[in-house]
């Protein structure tokens, strides 16, 4: 791998206007910026404007930059991955995945895969995400545009505002005095509430609440269901399509795991889903059946067929949604490929006239003029007379001897 070291401030300005690959930066303490790059140099493009080194990436790329560097990256191709960046951090669009690990203040524009964050030491706005979406220990406001797939979140110290969630939230604590926690989901919400916990929740849901946090109880309030915890110093405004679960704090490896599973069996987790929900609702037909009148019973049974299609839909949205992530990353995947195939074969190509170049000039031999395209077309021409059965074959050879000047 190729690389090139380019001495620094402490705090530089870097600019990465596009990276055509993957792209990984680490912070460091030495003032100095390094570049390393899978193609070799002729892969970098660079130019400085004033205390601003701007640059241009056509190959994955390793960055080594100083901790206090102010990052801007405007376009990345591939995954983006940083670690140990504090000063603010600014990126525009992300093909593919992005991970974070301990960077300071972020503004995310649009993430087309996944993004995973764990330590951000300061505000976060991020744009849209069109995958899943992990956040962990952002200790700023949260501003969330949307995710289109899941949200885990894990210790929002400043709060957060989510827009869209496209699938389903997990939410886990610690839930500060004085922030706002608030959330539109278009799936299910499971939030995580500890015995001490000091917060008020106002819950709007399509579907059931459920809670079983000891202490707190559900009360219906202008339409919505409202608990109190404690002093209720932390608000929690959740709005979801689906149900909404309160659950006492659990280690999290014992929450549902749908962040590990990926799509891998999705199937087999839906029709087990849907197997359960049936068998349900057969024993509670078989027992209404026997106590209710045939009124009772029809109105039961209307509602029951309602309620086991509203999951049906749900299931196999959730579904449809999950195998449409996974085919767009596929898509990424094989985008990327193309252009890596593509850059080799122009390389393979430069490096063939080059070698011809270095024989011609070693054997003496000069490069055979180039046949005037008017002649080509007098050939061809003189090709379909015999293809038409004008002319003989051997009045055809005559005629292009005396084309080419033999």
């Amino acid at each position: 791998m190729w690389t090139k070291t380019i001495e620094t401030s402490l705090s530089p300005t870097v600019v990465v206007e596009e990276c055509v690959g993957d792209l990984t930066i680490q912070g460091a303490d030495e003032p100095h910026l390094t570049i390393s790059l899978s193609n070799g140099a002729s892969a970098l493009v660079s130019r400085q404007e004033g205390e601003a080194l701007f640059l241009t990436l056509r190959a994955d790329a390793r960055l080594v930059c100083p901790r206090d560097a102010c990052l801007t990256l405007s376009a990345v191709r591939g995954d983006l991955r940083i670690g140990r960046v504090r000063d603010p951090l600014t990126v525009g669009a992300v093909s593919g995945d992005a991970a974070l690990r301990q960077v300071g203040p972020l503004d995310l524009g649009e993430i087309y895969g996944d993004l995973f964050v764990h330590g951000a030491a300061g505000a976060m706005r991020i744009g849209e995400v069109f995958g899943d979406a992990r956040l962990r220990e952002v200790d700023g406001p949260l501003t969330v545009g949307a995710v289109r797939g899941d949200l885990y979140a894990a210790g929002l110290r400043g709060g957060a505002t989510a827009g869209t969630v496209g699938a389903d939230l997990t939410l886990r604590p610690p839930y500060v005095s004085g922030a706002v926690y608030r959330f539109q989901v278009g799936g299910r919400a499971r939030i995580m509430i500890p015995a001490d916990a000091s917060v008020r929740l106002v819950l709007r849901a399509g579907g059931h609440i459920r809670s079983t946090v000891p202490g707190l109880d559900l009360t219906g309030e202008e339409g919505a269901m409202v608990a109190v915890l404690g002093d209720g110093e932390a608000l929690l405004e959740i709005a979801a399509a689906g149900h909404i679960l309160l659950l006492p704090e659990m280690p999290e490896e014992a929450e549902w795991g749908a962040w590990a599973s990926g799509v891998e069996g999705i199937g087999a987790a839906v029709e087990a889903s849907i197997a359960q929900a049936m068998a349900t609702l057969e024993v509670r037909l078989e027992e209404a059946l026997r106590a209710v009148d045939k009124e009772e019973i029809r109105r039961r049974v209307e509602q029951a067929t309602e309620r086991a299609r509203e999951a049906a839909e749900r299931y196999a949205r959730q579904a449809r949604e999950a195998a449409d992530r996974e085919a767009e990353r596929a898509r990424r995947e094989a985008e990327r490929e193309a252009e890596r195939a593509r850059r080799e074969a122009e390389r393979a190509r430069i490096q063939a006239e080059r070698a011809q170049r270095r024989w011609q000039r070693a054997s003496g031999q000069r490069p055979q003029p180039a046949r005037p395209a008017a002649v080509d077309e007098e050939i061809l021409r003189v090709l379909r007379l015999v293809e038409e059965g004008k002319i003989t074959p051997e009045q055809a050879a005559e005629l292009i001897a005396a084309l080419e000047g033999r």
